[in-house]
């Protein structure tokens, strides 16, 4: 292939990806200003409906004002044509006074005591206002609109007062409006029948939407669809609500409007390619003229030098052709000097360039390789290092409590990244655990800050650990990354929020039957999320394999679960099914003392108490740290009745069932907090003891009630729950 021809390749490639990417962006740029510009003419629509029904509003204030007059209830037909004259002088609209088929009284006309038989006979407004529409009034002779309301104190209803007004009035509003360019409004009432239209009003005004988009609105069709208006211009038409008075807003859009807009954009992309291909294509054959040149002659050169001649020294501008015409020039000279002595040094000169080329590419290679290594590691280290000396400045500025736990907890997710870049360095290599008696009551009731801050607010996390479990001999720190990847993926598995649940037990004999033997205990994080295809299953432990975006996760999380559970001694098993969720089990091994341990030895057994069972209220907002919690309790053997809310609590203790403790947190929702809870109870349940958890609360001092701080262990809780309950004994 000539020099020419693989420049042209390369061009014609280089020119494709930006051509992909011109079009990406420019499409991008389209869809944002199409999504800016429908949300224009929605908040457009939206804002016209509001003034509509302040419009009505008004007629309907004037009515019920007119309505109770003293005229209208005494009979005296002319009195209240005076007063509702005077009323409507400065307005739009006019005043009425009807029965069912006829008018007794219009404004718009001097009194006369003769009925006027009505357009559009219907029943007197009985409760509310009814608003009505008149292609020809009686006596306008014009389009009319009445809102009537019922007479207050009238039984029965003899009359109803009625406002009247032309739909001008609505025609103004719209005037008065910037509509978005090129786009048509409609106002339509209760009734499907077009009150104002931003285009040939005249025309349109008073007649009936077309039956495709009364079903639409009928239906509930609110918001943008596709559609054909009236004057048979297709269109994507956004639907408003209906007002409290059922009118409603309809803007069209004209699909040609769309269509030129997105033929613009792909016009200003294929521009902008075509001219980046003429400057590459101008650029390619300026090159390729130049090297073409330089070959033939060093082409030319080298057949001088096969047939014995002595080449010329070229200078064609490009160094590396220039060295290699000079090269060719010495050989040749030598070559005239002796046969034998050009062909030793060409020997010699093959071998030292053969060694050269080897060592380059050796030293190539380390260069690159140190470079990745030395580079991911100082660009790492110097963002932890800036993030760390962050959180240290701030820790010796901030001073409150709740303050200092949040950087306390952000410094831990710091190291907990440290720990993730050296995993991701040196994952597939067996690593040297420390491993350490854990609880895992413990180990979720210390980490909840953490994972219930990470889930968010759309995630609901709970958990049931079962009590009087034996801790597990494994590295603290690796178990609580593993519980983190773990809940972490769930979360990603749940964009539109969802319940994550975390649960632990001891392993049943069939599901460890494949280990080694033992006792084991079984963790597992279980979400509602979108599911993994057996596809996606058989590879989600492969090392650095994800399905999510470029950018959103390193497919390290459940490779280091898997890790972890192996060098442990366990295993991990995966369920799940497309939009059924997604079960992740994690088996590891008991710590082998705790095994032969008595039964009441358990790390999660009560201490010995003076009131071994005790009745609990236990107060906390928390889903998480309430079943956890709770379920540690009620396994020791109290009896316990979580309420999340202050409000709740003094529901429970208003009946007749009796507690021993009030265990609250002191930061929840309601009407009151944890310590404004206990100084209620201590004046009407003054029998009650009471103890407070809180993680950063200062004015819990004050309160004579044991406080522990969070996070807290189940030992330490049982305690103060026994202590509080012998004191106030």
């Amino acid at each position: 292939m000539r020099i020419r021809t693989r420049l042209l390749v390369v061009v014609f490639g280089v020119w494709l990806a930006a051509a992909a990417g011109f079009g990406l962006l420019t499409w991008n740029l389209h869809n944002q200003k199409a999504a800016a510009d429908l949300q224009q003419v929605k908040d457009f629509a939206d804002g016209i409906n509001t003034l509509v029904e302040r419009e009505l509003d008004k007629r309907v204030v004037l009515a019920r004002a007119l309505a109770s007059s003293r005229a209208v209830r005494d009979g005296d037909l002319a009195r209240f044509h005076e007063e509702a004259a005077v009323a409507t002088r400065a307005s739009d609209s006019w005043a009425l006074l009807v029965e069912p088929a006829s008018l007794r009284a219009n404004t718009l006309a001097p009194f006369d005591p003769t009925p006027i038989p009505r357009t559009r006979p219907r029943p007197l407004a009985q409760t509310g206002p009814a608003i009505v529409f008149v292609p020809k009034g009686p006596v306008s002779m014009k389009p009319v609109v009445t809102v009537t309301v019922p007479v207050p104190g009238m039984e029965p209803q003899r009359y109803n007062v009625g406002v009247a007004f032309e739909p001008s009035s609505i025609q103004k509003l719209l005037k008065a409006e910037n509509t978005p360019a090129s786009t048509l409004t409609s106002v339509v009432d209760d009734e499907q029948v077009i009150m104002a239209r931003s285009r040939d009003p005249e025309r349109w005004v008073g007649e009936s939407a077309s039956t495709t988009f009364k079903k639409r609105m009928l239906e509930g069709g609110f918001g943008f669809a596709e559609s054909t208006t009236l004057d048979g211009m297709p269109s994507l038409t956004y639907l408003t609500r209906p007002n409290a008075y059922g009118w409603s807003v309809v803007v069209a859009i004209p699909r040609a409007q769309m269509a030129a807009a997105a033929w613009a954009a792909s016009a200003k992309a294929m521009g902008a390619s075509g001219v980046l291909l003429l400057m590459l294509l101008a650029s390619a054959l300026y090159g390729a003229r130049a090297i073409s040149a330089a070959v033939e002659r060093l082409s030319a050169a080298a057949v001088n030098l096969g047939n014995n001649e002595v080449p010329e020294r070229l200078q064609s501008g490009v160094k590396e052709f220039d060295d290699v015409a000079a090269a060719l020039h010495a050989a040749g000279v030598k070559a005239h000097e002796s046969t034998a002595l050009l062909e030793r040094r060409v020997d010699e000169a093959v071998r030292a360039e053969a060694e050269a080329q080897a060592k380059l590419l050796q030293g190539q290679k380390l260069e690159l390789v140190g470079r990745l290594t030395a580079g991911v590691a100082h660009d790492f280290n110097n963002l932890l290092q800036t993030i760390t000396t962050a959180h240290q400045v701030l820790n010796l500025r901030v001073t409150g409590e709740r303050e200092q736990k949040m950087l306390s907890a952000a410094a831990r997710a710091t190291s907990k990244a440290a720990d993730l870049v050296k995993q991701m360095m040196m994952l597939g290599r067996a690593q040297a655990l420390e491993p350490t008696l854990v609880h895992v009551a413990d180990a979720v009731l210390k980490g909840h800050d953490l994972t219930s801050k990470a889930v968010g607010a759309g995630v609901a996390l709970t958990a049931a650990i079962a009590p009087g479990l034996p801790p597990v001999f494994v590295d603290a720190a690796q178990f609580d990354m593993a519980l983190l990847n773990l809940v972490f993926n769930a979360r990603d598995a749940m964009p539109a929020g969802g319940r994550i649940h975390v649960s632990a037990r001891l392993a049943q004999p069939d599901e460890v039957a494949d280990l080694r033997a033992g006792d084991y205990l079984c963790l597992e994080v279980a979400d509602d999320g979108t599911g993994m295809s057996r596809e996606t299953m058989a590879r989600a432990l492969e090392p650095f394999f994800t399905t999510k975006p470029v950018g959103s996760g390193t497919g390290l999380g459940l490779a280091q679960v898997h890790a972890f559970a192996l060098q442990s001694g366990g295993n991990i098993k995966l369920s799940s099914e497309p939009g059924q969720g997604t079960r992740v089990t994690l088996l590891l091994p008991v710590a082998a003392q705790a095994t032969h341990a008595p039964a009441d030895r358990s790390p999660l057994a009560p201490p010995a108490l003076s009131h071994p069972e005790l009745k609990v209220l236990m107060v906390e907002d928390d889903a998480l740290v309430a079943s956890v919690v709770a379920s540690a309790l009620r396994g020791a053997g109290h009896d316990v009745q979580v309420c999340h809310s202050a409000d709740q609590a003094v529901e429970a203790l208003l009946t007749d069932k009796p507690f021993d403790v009030l265990f609250s947190d002191v930061v929840m929702p309601g009407s009151m907090n944890g310590v404004e809870l206990v100084g209620w109870a201590r004046t009407h349940r003054p029998d009650l003891a009471a103890i407070v958890a809180t993680g950063y609360a200062d004015n819990v001092d004050a309160l004579s009630v044991p406080v522990i701080r969070k996070p807290y262990d189940v030992d330490t809780l049982q305690r103060a729950l026994a202590e509080a309950a012998a004191q106030r004994a």
